[in-house]
């Protein structure tokens, strides 16, 4: 992935939020999933995959995931901004308890898993609350972060469903798949799930179901969005972010997720999560600061 800019923070004082900046020059981001909730505004129009479809996101608009649930993006235009918060349900309630203030979610289109805040008043506060942090992370003067953590905890809440009950974890080699009603195809997805460090070959999984795998790929995609390859490659980034944040070296990482070398590692980690997997690796000691429940790392 080409970055015309990037910048990648946590803030100690709200239990290690993380939050991204970029401008990216490639108009595709790769399948991926995240712990907590993603919060991201950009300038152009964004084509998001999930499993349930693809949603047209306007720009300008403030755009929720939800955690566990697999997405790819496809930008309009090119070169373009993403404004990014990751945020899990235990550090949304560190920094904004559910009943402080009262306030409630705001109405957004779509549905738990991807939705869209209609109200530009929504994107405009996320943009400020976004522009704050970042002044502070950067200068280290500490008004604008004052300004800015204030402005998002009177906001969070509004953006999250704090009262919701808390998500599945997704463990490691574990699936949390969803019933696609076909046996086989949910068969397929365990198989990718706990073996996305070996060698996997279409054929081979074809055979395990006993499909051509042109049959298969079709099958797949139909029920999950994304092709078996993409979401192997999901699976192998993922775990291998998990070790990254876990304190494990980048070389290990990339052995044990079941990438070629680290270069390959390297390469997939910026074009999924727009960080090199050092800089992801440094800032992860604050994770200490997080809910045991929110944390990425795998500590073995």
């Amino acid at each position: 992935m080409e970055l015309l800019d990037n910048c990648y923070w946590r803030d100690a004082e709200l239990a290690g939020l993380q939050f991204t900046a970029n401008r990216f020059l490639q108009r595709e981001i790769r399948p991926h999933r995240h712990v907590g909730f993603t919060l991201a505004v950009c300038d152009t129009e964004l084509q998001v995959r999930t499993p349930a479809g693809l949603t047209v996101v306007p720009p300008g608009t403030l755009l929720r995931i939800a955690p566990q649930v697999w997405h790819s993006v496809q930008a309009r235009s090119a070169p373009w901004r993403e404004d990014a918060m990751y945020c899990s349900f235990a550090v949304a309630r560190c920094v904004s308890p559910a009943d402080a203030g009262g306030a409630q979610v705001q109405p957004v289109e779509g549905d738990a898993a991807l939705a869209i805040f209609p109200q530009s008043s929504a994107a405009r506060d996320f943009i400020e609350c976004h522009r704050l942090l970042r002044e502070a992370a950067r200068s280290g003067n500490e008004e604008p972060g004052t300004l800015g953590r204030t402005l998002l905890r009177q906001r969070l809440a509004q953006w999250m469903p704090l009262q919701a009950a808390d998500p599945p974890e997704a463990q490691p080699g574990v699936a949390l798949a969803l019933d696609s009603g076909d046996d086989r195809v949910n068969r397929l997805y365990e198989l990718i799930a706990s073996g996305f460090h070996q060698r996997l070959t279409l054929d081979g999984l074809a055979d395990a179901v006993g499909w051509h795998p042109v049959h298969l790929q079709r099958r797949f995609k139909s029920a999950w969005g994304f092709t078996p390859h993409e979401l192997l490659v999901g699976h192998r980034i993922e775990y291998a972010r998990n070790l990254i944040a876990g304190g494990a070296r980048v070389t290990y990482a990339a052995h044990a997720a079941g990438f070629s070398d680290q270069s390959h590692l390297h390469k997939t980690f910026l074009s999924t999560y727009a960080v090199v997997p050092g800089e992801y690796r440094r800032l992860s000691a604050l994770d200490a600061l997080q809910p045991p429940s929110a944390r990425n790392g795998i500590v073995e």
